[in-house]
């Protein structure tokens, strides 16, 4: 009997198919939108609000393609429905404890909402960079001109929505973070070339302040993987297998539970003030149109604190959402699992909301400092870098890398528990 592997290395195909999903949306930020004139929005390089939407279109926003809005609604969408099943409205919170079906019907609920903010978004470019371009953008500013565009970048944001889920489910990584990361990576070399022409002193570089700069970016990556990776081990103890095993069993949380979500979702946040002053450029002398501006923008100190209080925000939020303390506890009373000194059930999720609260603390100002201090450095040096080499961009990185590293371990320790288990034959 001779037995035949026919089945590829899982690990391989999750690594092909990730970088098959990327350059498939590589290829769809090439596909321009028709009615406009892409060349204007070389005179808006450093417009602030253009340069947050830019994070989140994976580079497809310099050409103004169907892409140009990436994930941004979506995003959107998944913060106000996480918000509000959060026992505000309680239809979502209802569905939120139903499992697999109710989750379901929040992802239909989210999906739905992302086609309306979508298009409210994608209407408020349009006609924003109309306004900037002094109409100059928008080929025949008609109403059914801004309604076509609307819906191809609408369209757009459906297509990078599922190839991030697609990603997440059979590739390596989380989809969103994956498509943002290597959105930014693609806009180094042009980042990098500001950067060298901003360091110029008259007709000499500034090596000096290059040097620094470089040293800070590697040790600023350096704290960063060093603060990710760090976790807390809670001791767990089986009713029935500890006596069996004689292992020691522990629940590992990271000191930074929710990794780079609220960096993304803060950067969301801000974006939306932003798209929205697209559409009143007229009225910027207004008193109301000015406080907007200074708040919501990262070029301004007031912006930048806002920020800070945003990512602290999100990091409390979602700790407590993507653990879920009464889950967690009712799964270990169902395993038969316990918290050594604490009863299973309510008072074990009470302790493990306490040691999540404990833990957002040091992990929120963590995140908060590294992406406020190289932003403020890079303000004043370049308004680009709040993008190319900020703090916000270096952590999405980061931690996309050290998310995949961690799924690419998993995928081998799995393979290397028996063959026989974990691969199909073929028997002949």
């Amino acid at each position: 009997m001779k037995i035949k592997n026919i089945k590829v290395d899982a690990l391989t195909k999750r690594v092909g198919f990730t970088v098959l999903i990327l350059v498939i949306y590589h290829l769809l930020t090439f596909v321009t939108i028709p009615g406009v004139d892409s060349k204007e929005l070389l005179s808006l390089q450093n417009n602030s609000s253009l340069t947050m939407l830019s994070m989140f279109s994976g580079g497809s926003f310099d050409n103004f393609s169907i892409m140009s809005m990436g994930v941004t609604a979506y995003i959107t969408s998944q913060i106000i429905i996480q918000l509000l099943q959060a026992d505000v409205v309680p239809k979502l919170t209802q569905w939120s404890k139903e499992g697999e079906t109710g989750r379901r019907k929040l992802d239909q609920t989210i999906r739905t909402l992302t086609v309306i903010l979508g298009f409210i978004q994608a209407l408020g470019i349009a006609l924003g960079i109309n306004q900037l371009t002094n109409g100059q953008f928008v080929i025949g500013s008609s109403w059914r001109n801004y309604f076509v565009i609307a819906l191809l970048m609408t369209s757009g944001t459906f297509i990078a929505m599922w190839l991030a889920d697609q990603i997440t489910e059979k590739g390596l990584g989380n989809g969103i973070s994956v498509i943002i990361a290597t959105g930014i990576i693609a806009k180094f070399p042009s980042m990098t070339v500001q950067v060298i022409q901003n360091l110029n002193s008259g007709k000499d570089l500034n090596y000096a302040l290059l040097t620094y700069l470089i040293l800070g970016i590697i040790g600023v990556t350096l704290l960063i993987i060093w603060f990710t990776t760090s976790e807390l081990r809670i001791p767990v103890q089986y009713s029935r297998r500890e006596s069996m095993t004689g292992k020691d069993s522990y629940l590992p949380l990271k000191l930074i539970v929710p990794g780079v979500v609220p960096i993304i979702f803060a950067s969301s946040i801000l974006a939306i003030p932003q798209t929205l002053l697209l559409m009143f450029k007229s009225k910027e002398t207004s008193a109301l149109y000015k406080v907007v501006n200074e708040f919501f923008t990262l070029q301004s100190s007031a912006g930048v604190v806002l920020y800070g209080i945003l990512i602290i925000f999100f990091t409390y939020l979602y700790s407590i959402v993507q653990i879920e303390p009464e889950k967690l506890a009712d799964n270990f009373q169902k395993q038969e699992a316990y918290i050594p000194g604490y009863t299973p059930g309510v008072e074990t999720a009470a302790y493990i909301k306490k040691i999540l609260n404990e833990l957002s603390l040091p992990g929120s100002l963590f995140l908060t400092l590294v992406s406020i201090i190289p932003l403020l450095v890079a303000n004043n040096i370049s308004s680009s870098l709040q993008v190319g080499l900020s703090g916000s961009s270096l952590l999405i990185i980061t931690g996309v890398f050290i998310e995949i590293s961690r799924q690419i371990r998993g995928l081998k320790m799995k393979t290397n528990y028996g063959t026989f288990l974990n691969r199909e034959y073929d028997f002949d």
